[in-house]
């Protein structure tokens, strides 16, 4: 029994192991696609520099008027920089060969930052959307909440968007209020103007 349990937490763990392998970005291709040489190998790693395609979320081309900004933008961010890769543990690779993952940056002390990663990065800054393949391991709504439910409230816009709406809901109570204290005061400097009109 108590085997069973262990084996059922290793799994666990397995699945969502952030820092499976880790290395440094030395190439970009475009928005959801680079190259990372390995630093920290894992079994699933068949070379010293491996290309990564970000699980789940899709850049426009490089041939679209909107691929070289998501290709700046994914280099401004990562170029240079150690990234922590979790590998998806039921496809592994793309069908050209390019490792599926989520790609987590990395703190001041070289630890994985788990949240958010740079998969919603990419979406949140609008240089992707939402591709979510249902033959890898991976949730997108996992990267907003933790929980599977981040995505009913949306990337960071919509969560601002929270924050926003009851601010708009106080000022248009202060702006009516407002409009009726004018509105009252033309009514009497009509009726002051026309005594015997009325209002």
């Amino acid at each position: 029994m108590m085997a069973c349990a262990l084996m059922v937490l290793l799994n666990g763990t397995a699945i969502a192991a952030i820092d499976e392998t880790y290395g440094v970005v030395t190439k970009i291709v475009d928005g959801d696609t680079f190259y990372v040489a390995i630093q920290k190998a894992d079994p699933r790693i068949i070379s010293s520099v491996e290309d990564i395609r970000l699980a789940d979320v899709n850049s426009p081309e490089m041939s679209t008027s909107d691929g070289p900004a998501a290709r700046d933008f994914t280099y401004a961010v990562l170029m240079g920089k150690r990234v922590y890769l979790d590998i998806d543990d039921l496809k592994v690779r793309d069908e050209y060969g390019r490792l599926v993952c989520v790609v987590y940056l990395t703190g001041a002390y070289g630890q994985p930052l788990t949240t958010p990663c740079f998969n919603r990065m990419l979406v949140d800054s609008g240089h992707a959307v939402i591709d979510n393949f249902t033959d890898n391991e991976f949730d997108p709504r996992d990267w907003w909440s933790g929980t599977g439910q981040g995505m009913v409230l949306g990337p960071a816009e919509s969560q601002l968007q929270g924050l926003i709406n009851p601010l708009q809901q106080s000022a248009e109570k202060e702006l009516n209020k407002e409009a009726k204290n004018a509105l009252s005061w033309l009514g009497s400097q009509i009726s002051n103007q026309f005594p015997g009109q009325g209002t």
